[in-house]
């Protein structure tokens, strides 16, 4: 049983954990009871503790996957904000449950004692020991896979996260999010290195961004220097690698220490204009990018991964940088995704002008390899423009589908067929008839969105992202033609969680 009780130095009653100047607080003597009275289930369960010399019904949920077909999972613990409960925890973020039902991990969903966790002082409940129970618990099911523990946790949540990662050895990596690490926690040295996946906000007014004094007068460091924390804690280069993304409708800068300990990653996030909150919106998934982290950050072996793109002017990258194309942004945020013992390859079938039937003779002559680890597809717009016929279109495009997925080992899983843009939408195209130009967009991308619905087939569209080209000039290259590398970078953003989850080890 891991039990790590610390001096904890400031009475909480909200979302933080932390501080300097309260008047110490000891907790009262805790037990636990040391063995479950039975193998814990899916669903509600409970371990003892003696809190304030009572004996109290600790209460956490397990959600497995409704269809079980491996020996073992991971386990993802995911600690509520203060105020909430485990339940309403997934209930609130079913990307969660999908990933449990996807096979990724069994996911654990404790309830804090009076709904808070005692990261300094909130309660006098010893929560590191209560997760400690709780894995106990688990190890009489095989289903568990005890050697890959991550903690998850929001606001509060975060703070017990932090705490027990400087304290314990239980988690192999943590995703604290809005919260960085409290100063008292920050003098801890943790027993081992981990990935860190930190989220804060630039308007968060509860946990400020650049430290000090926060919700309930706690003391937080900044989020740079939480960061910087860790990283040093685990050997890491520290000159951060830095990014621009876009989650949902927000801005987000992404900056990641690498060449840490074990290839361990300690990566934070600032979104540029958010508050205390993790709303994104529903078509961004932040609990899959955390997952996709913690894994790529933990495997003992290196990956020598193969891209392949296939297509016209918008896979070259007409009229941007040699690097700002879609297929290399890709594969750079790939490289940024996985560890530094891995390798990321790209090779590019493409040409301005392309339409369906040159690309299929370009990939008869040029022969490519047939183990590719990805391929993506994007063609059709010169079919339009020189007026082929439709039908050409449609007979062609079901054959280089069936060669791209020849190309990756026949996998049809690791093709991604992405939308035509739409180039009514740029000063060459707004003069040209464009709603006759848009109808036939849509004709072509929706063939092959239903084909690939048909054919459970990956269709990724990035259409209505260039739609905007006449609005926001910034989104149009400049040939006044082709999309920016601004606009390749949010393609980038839709293809690369579908890119990771393709790429995952099997």
């Amino acid at each position: 049983m891991r039990l790590a009780i610390g001096l904890l130095l400031l009475l909480l009653t909200a979302c933080g954990g932390g501080g300097s100047s309260a008047p110490t607080v000891q907790p009262a003597a805790i037990t636990a009871t040391p063995e479950p009275t039975a193998v814990p289930v899916s669903g509600q369960n409970t371990v003892s503790q003696t809190i304030d010399g009572q004996p109290v019904e600790r209460s956490y949920l397990i959600r497995t996957p409704e269809n079980s077909a491996e020996d073992s999972y991971p386990v993802v613990f995911f600690f509520h904000g203060a105020g909430g409960n485990g339940e309403a925890f997934l209930n609130d973020n079913p990307s969660i449950g999908n990933l449990v039902d996807a096979r990724e991990f069994i996911g654990v969903f404790p309830d804090g004692y009076e709904q808070q966790w005692n990261v300094s002082g909130e309660t006098n409940a010893d929560d590191m020991a209560f997760v400690s129970l709780i894995i106990n618990s688990l190890e009489a099911d095989d289903s568990f896979d005890l050697d890959r523990v991550y903690g998850v946790g929001v606001s509060n949540g975060a703070g017990l996260v932090n705490k027990i990662a400087k304290q314990d050895a239980i988690f192999k990596g943590i995703a604290p999010l809005i919260s960085q690490q409290t100063v008292s926690v920050g003098e801890s040295v943790p027993p081992q290195a981990l990935s860190v996946f930190q989220l804060s906000a630039a308007s968060d007014q509860l946990v400020p961004l650049n430290g000090g004094s926060g919700v309930a007068n706690s003391t937080f460091m900044s989020a740079q220097g939480s960061a910087e924390n860790w990283a040093l804690n685990f050997n890491c280069n520290m000159t951060p690698s830095k990014r621009s993304r876009v989650w949902g409708e927000q801005s987000v800068e992404e900056f990641t220490f690498t060449g840490c300990l074990n290839n361990k990653k300690v990566r934070y996030f600032i979104v540029e204009d958010g508050g205390h909150s993790i709303e994104f919106g529903e078509d961004f998934n932040l609990y899959q990018l955390i997952w996709s982290f913690f894994k790529s950050t933990d495997r003992d072996s290196a990956l020598n991964l193969k891209l392949l793109s296939l297509g016209d002017s918008y896979t070259i990258g007409q009229g941007v940088c040699e690097t700002c194309s879609f297929p290399q942004q890709l594969k750079q945020n790939l490289v940024f995704e996985y560890s530094d013992q891995d390798s990321v390859g790209l090779q590019v079938i493409a040409r301005t002008g392309w339409t369906t039937s040159n690309l299929l003779t370009a990939i008869e002559s040029e022969a490519p390899a047939s183990d590719f680890d990805l391929v993506t597809l994007l063609i059709g717009v010169n079919n339009q423009f020189q007026n082929r016929p439709f039908e050409l279109y449609e007979a062609e495009f079901v054959t280089l589908v069936d060669k791209a997925i020849s190309l990756v080992g026949g996998d049809p899983e690791k093709l991604m067929v992405v939308s035509i843009p739409d180039y009514a939408y740029t000063p060459f195209g707004e003069f040209r008839n464009p709603a006759s130009i848009s109808a036939d967009i849509d004709l072509y991308n929706n063939f092959a969105r239903d084909y690939c619905e048909d054919n459970g087939l990956t269709y990724v569209y990035i259409t209505d992202i260039t739609r905007q080209g006449l609005d926001d000039p910034g989104l149009v290259a400049t040939d006044n033609l082709h999309p920016s590398a601004v606009a390749y970078s949010q393609f980038v953003e839709r293809l690369l969680p579908w890119a990771l989850q393709k790429l995952e080890p099997q």
